[in-house]
């Protein structure tokens, strides 16, 4: 194809299908288009001018638009006969169902492609529909006019239309949105109204743990919800100098959590648990202190961390020193029985040492923060709070899997009556259940074992007649 000499309007293209209302023939037409398509993808373009490329590719992006209005004429045929499926010889509940099974599309592409030829060729958008084929606005152009004739009458739609077209025609896709949406207040403010209000109940993000452990985000925010965020990214989200390598996404990602740090460091967020939230890793010494046979570190939902970054993470961090000993359950149970005599517990003893010898000051190798305070005080440090979070990880009570955040500590022996605020004192429990043993008389109790047990209240029985 040599494009020097013709101009987007003056280009014909391959033959395409017959026009309206012309006899009844063979598609051969399709054999020619194949063709045609399957040459232009083998032709050298190394061999072309720079004008003669460029002039190509908008002609070629053109005939793609005439392409997309002529598919759409023909799906427009499909869902009027109820054919969807007749090339297989099979029935489908609708046309959309039958373009995602064919043609491998999401639920959303099929939707719009089905609700667009309707509108322009089965509905109050002819206009439209003939402009698309000919080239004139794009298939993006076309979806914004149907998606936006859906909430109007049709009668509006037909003498709107050719101002609507004309705006297409000079407008990208977005704006064209902007113009359709306040037509659509200017006509009927309490359908528009409505339509806002369905789109604001269908707002929503959602985090996924991937199968490689990455965190996928999906979601829909409002306009102004996503104005904001993207004026929140923009400043944090631009290249570092003229070095940076990283890609548009990776660097809105990046700011994304710069952000979100920003925002933990600053304390500013509403306290859930007792605590400013805040990111918990929890870490063996090995992985800390960079010996071999490190397990990383563990924060929860989001699943385990290699130890570079448990390294990374720790270069500005605030540190709660938390010994747990991993020695069998029988030898642990004598410690905490403090028997001087027995063997096991002098040797659980010397391993505590041992490993408090080993830690670094900032983690409390050094004068640290008490983890028992006794009758001290009733109210849990952070430190205590952090101490939990390893040893409970959410809601003790048996049966309930609720998670950190919705936790609160609790004095299993109350403090008003004489229970100190030490670790072997308190527990994790959810709100609900925090409610439960206070005002439902629920009794909470840790075992030898330190597994907690709960028992209902006691009720009376009734009397015998």
């Amino acid at each position: 194809m040599d494009s020097n000499t013709h101009s987007p309007q003056g280009s014909t293209g391959p033959a395409g299908p017959p026009a309206a209302g012309a006899p009844p023939q063979s598609p051969d037409w399709l054999a020619r288009l194949a063709a045609d398509v399957k040459g232009l993808d083998a032709e050298d373009l190394d061999r072309l001018s720079d004008t003669a490329v460029a002039n190509q590719t908008l002609q070629l992006q053109q005939l793609a638009d005439c392409l997309d209005g002529v598919v759409l004429r023909h799906l427009a045929a499909v869902d009027a006969r109820g054919a969807a499926g007749a090339d297989q010889g099979v029935q489908f509940g609708s046309t959309a169902s039958w373009l995602r099974a064919r043609l491998r599309m999401t639920s959303g592409a099929a939707a719009t492609a089905v609700r667009t030829a309707r509108a322009l060729y089965r509905g109050p958008l002819a206009q439209s529909g003939a402009a698309l084929c000919a080239g004139e606005i794009s298939a993006a152009h076309a979806s914004v006019l149907a998606a936006g004739a859906k909430h109007l009458p049709d009668h509006t739609v037909l003498d709107a239309e050719a101002v609507l077209l004309d705006a297409a025609r000079h407008l990208a896709p977005h704006r064209l949105r902007q113009t359709v949406e306040h037509l659509q207040y200017t006509v009927d403010p309490d359908r528009a109204d409505q339509a806002a209000q369905r789109r604001y109940d269908r707002r929503g993000v959602w985090l996924t743990l991937t199968m490689d452990r990455m965190v996928a985000i999906h979601g829909q925010l409002l306009p102004e919800a996503g104005q904001t965020l993207m004026a929140a990214l923009d400043s944090l989200s631009r290249p570092a100098d003229h070095h940076d390598t990283r890609t548009g996404g990776q660097r809105t990602a990046d700011a994304l959590q710069e952000l979100a740090r920003r925002e933990l460091e600053a304390g500013q967020l509403p306290i859930t648990g007792g605590v400013r939230p805040q990111l918990s890793v929890i870490v063996d010494l090995e992985s800390l202190t960079g010996d071999p046979g490190g397990l990383g570190g563990e924060m929860g939902w989001a699943g385990p961390l290699e130890p570079e970054a448990v390294r990374r993470l720790a270069c500005d961090a605030t540190f709660t020193r938390v010994v747990v000993s991993r020695q069998p359950l029988d030898a642990c149970d004598r410690c905490q029985a403090g028997d001087p005599d027995d063997p096991a517990t002098s040797a659980s003893q010397g391993w505590l040492r041992a490993v408090l010898t080993r830690l670094p000051p900032v983690l409390g190798g050094a004068p640290s923060r008490p983890l028992d305070v006794g009758r001290a005080t009733r109210v849990v440090s952070p430190a205590q709070r952090s101490a939990l979070a390893v040893r409970d990880g959410g809601c003790v009570f048996p049966g309930c899997s609720r998670p950190l955040a919705w936790c609160e500590a609790h004095h299993v022996w109350h403090w008003l009556d004489g229970g100190p605020t030490d670790l072997d004192n308190l527990a994790l429990v959810c709100r609900a259940h925090h409610r439960a043993i206070h005002d439902g008389g629920w009794q909470l109790a840790r075992g030898p074992d330190g597994r907690f047990t709960a028992t209902p209240p006691y009720r009376r029985p009734p009397a015998l007649v």
